[in-house]
Formats: structure tokens, sequence, C-alpha cells
């Protein structure tokens, strides 16, 4: 199944922590149980504490299921969702 690569970033004004309801949302959302809804499964998320930045590593059969789930963070950011393999598929395909 393919997977993507999905950056959020927001400015200090716009960070979700100056607003706890939208905190606890956007945190909820990124739970396995709601990619699940999307059709999604979460292989990791990281934050860069400081840098308004959270970077997700998706599996999904389609990259709109992603687009779908990631659109929450628009809210208060910008998001890019690109499709990416990992180094054993690059070395397996010869392929880059």
């Amino acid at each position: 199944m393919p997977l993507y690569y999905v950056e959020h970033t927001h400015t200090a004004e716009t960070c979700p922590t100056q607003k706890p309801d939208l905190m606890r949302m956007l945190g909820s959302h990124v739970s396995q149980e709601s990619a699940d809804k999307f059709g999604i499964k979460i292989v990791s998320d990281i934050v860069h504490p400081g840098e308004h930045r959270m970077m997700l590593v998706l599996e999904a059969d389609d990259q709109s299921k992603v687009d779908d789930f990631a659109k929450p963070f628009g809210m208060v950011g910008t998001v890019e969702v690109k499709e990416v393999s990992t180094c054993e598929q690059v070395v397996a395909t010869a392929n880059c």
C-alpha cells in the first residue's frame, strides 16, 4: 500500500495550543481510531517542539483519503501531502 508524507506547519499566532478545544480536537484526530474512519493507517507522527511543525507518515490506498484526513490542520496553517517510498522500496525497484 502506498505511503504518504504529510507536513503541517503553523505560526506561533495560529498554534492550536492557544485554543484548548482546538488542541483536543486535533490531538484526538491524530489517532488510529480516527484514521480508521478514513481508511488509512498512521505509521508515524512527530512534532518539532517550538518549530510549530508536525509530520505524519500514513499508509492508504488512495491519496484523496490522506488529503481528507489532513484537512483539519489547514484551519491553522499549511498542509503538504506527498507520496513517498521507503529506502527498502527504492533499493528493490532501483527507482528513486
